[in-house]
């Protein structure tokens, strides 16, 4: 955990066993969840637009955040979060999920397109997690029956936003991307409510 709060406190219940599960096993927990869940939700027409939100958010915060409770034994409420898959224009003062490259080199998939991403160009910046996907399919914006059947959870869409202000920076051609959740590793950061 990265605890960038001012006031320390630690008022939540512990749960000892979590504390030999890592923030990234969480994560891909979570991952693991939504590759399982996913082919369920396709029949009754939950996979996409209002229902896969009202599904998905909620899921995320008890299945993430209430594990980084338990674990770090800090009270997180829903109003506290980065939401799952939102975009803000600054992360600081909201518990959310910093993610770093796990290897010199990597692919990024920007505009639905790989690139060669190397770790230096990132130094300056943070990785902020956003949501597990495949890069091509849209599920809050909706997709067909007959596509829902291509979605994977394989890739992370992350924002990069500055590291002295947490905010999004113009200029900054990494600004949205996917990258494959095997050549990342994930770490809860707690902040204080601005």
């Amino acid at each position: 955990m990265i605890d960038r709060r001012r006031t320390k406190t630690f008022g939540h219940e512990l749960e000892q066993e979590l504390l030999n599960v890592t923030d990234t096993s969480i994560l891909i927990n979570f991952s693991d969840a939504l590759t399982s869940l996913y082919p369920h939700l396709v029949p009754i027409h939950a996979f996409a637009y209002d229902a896969w939100d009202d599904i998905v958010i909620p899921l995320f915060y008890e299945m993430v955040y209430e594990s980084f409770s338990f674990k770090y034994g800090i009270t997180i409420t829903p109003s506290e979060v980065h939401p799952y898959m939102y975009t803000l224009p600054c992360y600081r003062g909201l518990h959310h999920i910093e993610c770093t490259l796990n290897k010199p080199n990597i692919e990024g998939f920007i505009n639905f397109e790989w690139i060669n991403v190397e770790k230096q160009d990132l130094e300056n910046y943070l990785i902020i997690y956003k949501s597990f996907g495949d890069g091509y399919n849209f599920l809050t914006g909706g997709i067909t029956k007959e596509q829902a059947s291509e979605v994977h959870f394989n890739l992370v869409e992350v924002e990069v936003v500055s590291v002295e202000t947490g905010c999004k920076v113009d200029g900054n051609k990494y600004k949205t991307m996917f990258i494959r959740k095997e050549d990342l590793d994930f770490e809860f950061v707690a902040e204080e409510k601005k």
